[in-house]
């Protein structure tokens, strides 16, 4: 009588924790990306640079999938900017993501790309921000649960570095 009860239990359990690694997973990519970005701040490529990395730590999801990502030029609150704006770079899942670095499946959306890395502040004192959000679905392991396939978002914020380059 108590073996049901513990077999939904652990199915459920199990859900949790799938969601949560992918959840850690967009987590770390969102960061990795932020990091990128801020390190390659005002470089033509750096989107490039920033998809690639997000992509090919998305490419760690098991039971999502990467949706969207957003470049910004995040203010004081880190809040992403309203859609749509001249500050919020947009990136759609084209449906061939990349799992090696060189190359990303993630294509301009509509809304794309109105602050063009070219024109990201690096130098002191007035730094940019750098934001990078990434949207996932997450959808059931085991089916058994009616758990609706869900959508979950991971937002990352860095200042961008000044360039030591020794260009200023």
């Amino acid at each position: 009588m108590v073996l049901p009860l513990l077999i939904l239990l652990a199915v459920g359990l199990s859900e949790v924790g799938f969601l949560v690694i992918d959840y850690i997973t967009v987590t770390n990519a969102a960061r990795s990306g932020a990091r990128t970005g801020a390190a390659a701040a005002d470089d033509p490529l750096a989107d490039d640079f920033i998809l690639n990395v997000v992509e090919e730590a998305a490419c760690n999801l098991r039971f999502g999938d990467l949706e969207k990502v957003y470049i910004f030029d995040a203010p004081a609150s880190g809040e992403m900017p309203t859609l749509p704006s001249t500050d919020v770079n947009v990136y759609v899942n084209g449906g061939t993501l990349q799992c090696n670095l060189g190359a990303h499946g993630l294509v301009p959306d509509t809304n794309c790309c109105g602050w063009p890395s070219t024109g990201r502040d690096r130098t002191p004192p007035s730094f940019d921000t750098i934001g990078v959000r990434v949207e996932f679905t997450h959808s059931s392991v085991t089916g058994i649960f009616p758990f609706p396939t869900t959508n979950w978002d991971e937002t990352a914020v860095m200042q961008v570095e000044p360039d030591t380059r020794g260009s200023q």
